[in-house]
């Protein structure tokens, strides 16, 4: 933990891109088995969380697709404790997802500051969390994001970052043959069995965070007992006991649903009742130093635009040795360019373009387009090439002479008689 309260930010690291799409990385705010956040501030001056995907990982065409659902998954989810997705690079080199930044603590933090939440703010954390797993199961879903580390304490109300099993996974690693072999934070019974996990499954995993939350312990340390012994729930206040251990009933048919979890928790709504505030003192004054460390940051960034700028000595401690900010370090990984708004081609339609006239017409008017300007001339028409007399043509195609010569034809006669049978209106005179 580094001083000042800003729990969940460090340094950058040598290895660390700077340059994430359109955003500027400031600083770290965490880590899991699959991803790495950044602190950043995009284009505009506002200040972002960037999740980039391990660069090993991303290789995986598993892990790939599994990303891609996750992201899908958080803009569909987006709203009430969900932050909505500001930007997203899920088929590029590097893998990243970018969303609103709110200061906030993960409830690993939280615990390990100030110990057990009072019940309240259990009761506020549990009821946004079944809120959003109510929503979740509508679809016919299952979230495996539920896990100390994804789940965020902010000032007015809890926050989920994760929206998958990548999100939460404890260990992820690439197997042979393109395999992606991911283990979580929390197990359930049926999971332990083999059995595929199902909306019940949330609810347990939500059982778990809840006594977590309230005693700072597992209810159930591992596998085994998670399959056959019974949660230590004495720590717990006896008005939450019964709903956190109806949750942790194995057999999933005996779990309340999220919605009824909710209601049970907070009748009113977690919004209405973390409107007062919710967190400890000690908690709330860590988020706002948080905050204000996140400001300063994004103030240095600001103001450092450019290289060796008096902003850098904001990140003097994030720029490893020997290296220029605002460019990549020796060894930094590979970055996609920022996207640049996409340039058309031409804005002038097709039938006006550049270079395209109006078809030659055979009359005056119908040569004409539009309005006829003082002191506009029209181009004179190109000559018409000189015709090969009819002798030649005839000794040239073999065709023989099916018709008697015309007689000679002077002045508007000929010339009648010459278009006539360019257009096969007259065959002989």
């Amino acid at each position: 933990m580094s001083p000042g309260g800003m729990l969940a930010m460090e340094p950058l690291q040598q290895d660390d891109p700077r340059q994430i799409g359109p955003y500027g990385a400031l600083a770290r705010m965490g880590e899991s088995a699959s991803s790495v956040r950044y602190l950043a501030q995009g284009p505009d001056g506002a200040v972002a969380v960037v999740s980039v995907a391990r660069p090993a990982l991303a290789a995986v065409p598993a892990f790939r697709r599994r990303f891609q659902s996750e992201a899908r998954t958080a803009e569909r989810l987006a709203g009430g404790w969900v932050q909505e997705p500001l930007e997203s690079r899920t088929d590029g080199e590097l893998l990243w997802t970018a969303s609103a930044y709110v200061p906030a603590l993960t409830l690993r933090e939280a615990i390990a500051l100030a110990g057990p939440l009072p019940e309240r703010a259990v009761r506020i954390l549990g009821a946004g969390l079944a809120e959003t797993l109510s929503r979740v199961h509508a679809t016919g879903t299952v979230l495996h994001g539920l896990a100390p580390d994804t789940v965020l304490l902010a000032a007015d109300g809890p926050r989920l970052t994760a929206f998958g099993a990548l999100g939460a996974a404890a260990v992820a690693h690439a197997g042979p043959g393109g395999q992606l072999s991911v283990q979580l934070n929390y197990l359930t019974p049926e999971q332990s069995t083999g059995s595929e996990p199902g909306p019940a499954s949330n609810i347990f995993v939500l059982g778990l965070l809840l006594a977590y939350a309230a005693t700072g312990t597992t209810p159930l340390g591992d596998a085994d007992r998670i399959a056959h012994a019974e949660p230590d729930l004495a720590g717990v206040p006896s008005e939450l006991r019964p709903l956190v251990a109806s949750c942790l009933s194995k057999r999933p048919e005996d779990r309340p649903p999220a919605g009824k979890v909710a209601a049970e928790l907070a009748l009113e709504g977690a919004s209405a009742l973390a409107r007062e505030g919710w967190l400890p003192p000690v908690l709330v004054g860590a988020v706002e130093s948080q905050a204000g460390g996140a400001e300063s940051l994004r103030s240095g960034g600001s103001a450092g635009a450019g290289a060796g700028a008096p902003g850098d000595r904001a990140l003097v401690a994030a720029v490893p040795a020997g290296a220029v900010p605002g460019q990549y370090p020796a060894g930094a990984p590979a970055l996609s360019p920022a996207p640049q708004a996409a340039m058309p081609m031409s804005t002038v339609p097709a039938q006006y373009s550049v270079g395209v006239g109006p078809v030659r017409s055979r009359t005056r008017a119908a040569a004409r387009i539009g309005p006829r300007r003082s002191g506009h001339r029209r181009p004179r028409r190109a000559r018409r090439p000189e015709r090969t007399p009819a002798p030649a043509r005839r000794a040239a195609t073999g065709r023989p002479r099916d018709r008697p010569a015309c007689p000679p034809l002077r002045g508007r006669r000929r010339c009648r008689r010459d278009r006539g049978r360019r257009w096969g209106r007259i065959r002989h005179r």
